[in-house]
């Protein structure tokens, strides 16, 4: 190591002495000096280029069923445990049949009761004709009643806006008289004729007259405008209650009419209550639970006494003798994947590294933190008895697999349409033309380049700077 810093140390005093010399033996028509620029370079080899999808997952079994609750209800007896082999149809627990006896009897009360609804409804269309007609005897004489009472009320209003209007004629008229006494009695006041009080007297009849007219006019003008089509409006109100209350009655009595498809209803909810009291009787049978399949029971969640709710899944059983692994791959990376690409299995349970292939490709996504993932399933070719149910692992799907290809690291790729990179030819920066393939996480396979070649990988803030030509020296490593 030291020798080589040596050498390069060396070469970097060469190269500086020369640049020096140049400088001075320039004459003054050409002052442009040669800058010699630092580049990192890579030696291009034909090499393994390989894609992956990385994803996590869980071992299962390959054959596996869920022990469901198929009766709501409490346990009475277990009869076997985790870890247990049992042959399809192997009880495995019973179910207090308590509720469903309980469940059946309020069936059977509410049949007897759908039962006398039945024979009501059945009497009410036997006799609804007969009680139609009455309902609609009612409704017609509570319309002639508030018609009646309507007239009493008009005639009521009239006969008082007259005696109103006759007491403010009279009022007036007193009125009118006193008005003239007032005015003749001020003539002869001023003509000395009357004494003073005899005025004053005149005056406040006058006005008392006067006050009691107001009065009555405002009694009259009140009457009028509030109690008078207050009193008719509320009777006119009762009247278009009264013949609305007909007009419905006429309109749905049809269409309350109890029909023959109405019995049918009846009927059929009766035959319905039945079907359930025999589906009842049928989950009495079911109190005992048995085995799906034959395997090896995972999990049994259950124990005696505990509360159990139908559709609920309590435990599996599944064949130990085959696993697969289940990922779920990430939507960037799952149009890379298919069946058959290969598998690379691995866990911080075991140091192996096991083999597999991908066998399933969900169709759908699952969104999974506001991510679409897929789920996938991996057939392992040979699990060497290291794996179990359940088993967190980490999996990397082999997308692409390209042998003897040359690859560079990505960043030494430029160009927007046309993409090129840099080589080193006698010192110098030559820019090459390439066409991009495939790429993996570090490097990117270009054509264009022959092995042996030397490619400049870098630094980035000199590769876009770089021309063509431009003298450069190669960095170590």
């Amino acid at each position: 190591m030291k020798k080589k810093k040596k050498i390069i140390i060396i070469s970097v005093i060469i190269i500086v002495l020369a640049v020096l010399l140049l400088g001075r033996c320039g004459n003054s028509a050409n002052q442009n000096q040669v800058v010699m620029v630092n580049v990192k370079t890579e030696e291009a080899v034909k090499e393994t280029l390989v894609t992956k999808a990385l994803a996590d997952g869980s071992v299962k079994a390959r054959e596996e069923q869920d022990i469901k609750v198929p009766l709501t209800g409490t346990v009475k007896e277990v009869f076997v445990k985790s870890g247990d082999f049992v042959k399809e149809g192997t009880p495995l627990y019973s179910i207090e049949d308590r509720n469903i006896r309980y469940s059946l009897e309020t069936v059977l009360t509410g049949y007897e009761e759908a039962k006398v609804n039945y024979e009501n409804l059945l009497d009410t269309y036997r006799n609804q004709d007969r009680i139609s007609r009455l309902r609609l005897e009612e409704a017609r004489k509570n319309l002639e009643i508030a018609l009646l009472s309507y007239q009493q009320d008009l005639s009521s209003l009239e006969a008082e806006e007259l005696r109103l209007v006759q007491e403010l004629e009279e009022m007036a008229t007193a009125l009118k008289k006193a008005e003239e006494e007032l005015n003749d009695n001020k003539y002869l006041y001023e003509k000395n004729a009357i004494a003073k009080n005899t005025l004053e007297a005149s005056r406040e009849r006058f006005e008392e007259l006067e006050r009691n007219y107001k009065r009555l006019e405002n009694n009259l003008n009140i009457f009028l405008e509030q109690r008078k089509p207050n009193t008719l409006e509320l009777a006119s109100l009762k009247i278009d209650n009264a013949r609305n209350n007909l007009e419905y009655l006429e309109a749905t009595l049809e269409k309350e009419k109890i029909t023959e498809k109405d019995l049918e209803v009846a009927k059929l909810k009766l035959a319905n209550m039945e079907t359930e009291i025999e589906k009842l009787q049928k989950d009495l049978e079911m109190a005992v639970v048995k085995a799906p399949m034959t395997g090896t029971i995972m999990n049994l969640g259950i124990k005696k006494g505990d509360r159990i709710v139908e559709g609920e899944t309590i435990g599996s059983i599944a064949n130990l003798d085959s696993y697969i692994v289940e990922v779920m791959v990430d939507e960037i990376d799952v149009n890379a994947v298919a069946v058959g690409q290969d598998v690379i299995i691995t866990s911080d349970a075991f140091s192996a590294e096991l083999e597999g292939v991908v066998t399933f490709i969900a169709p759908g996504g699952t969104n999974v933190g506001n991510i679409n993932k897929y789920r996938t399933e991996i057939d392992i070719i040979d699990a060497k008895g290291l794996l179990r149910p359940g088993m967190f692992v980490n999996v990397e799907i082999i997308t692409n697999r390209l042998e003897d290809v040359i690859a560079v690291p990505s960043l030494a790729i430029l160009g927007d349409d046309e993409k090129f990179v840099f080589v080193v030819e006698e010192g110098m920066a030559r820019k090459r033309p390439v066409e991009v393939g495939m790429r993996s996480l570090s490097k990117v396979e270009i054509r264009g380049v022959e092995a042996g070649e030397k490619v400049i990988i870098g630094p980035y803030s000199t590769l876009i700077t770089l021309d063509d030509g431009k003298p450069v020296f190669e960095m170590g490593e």
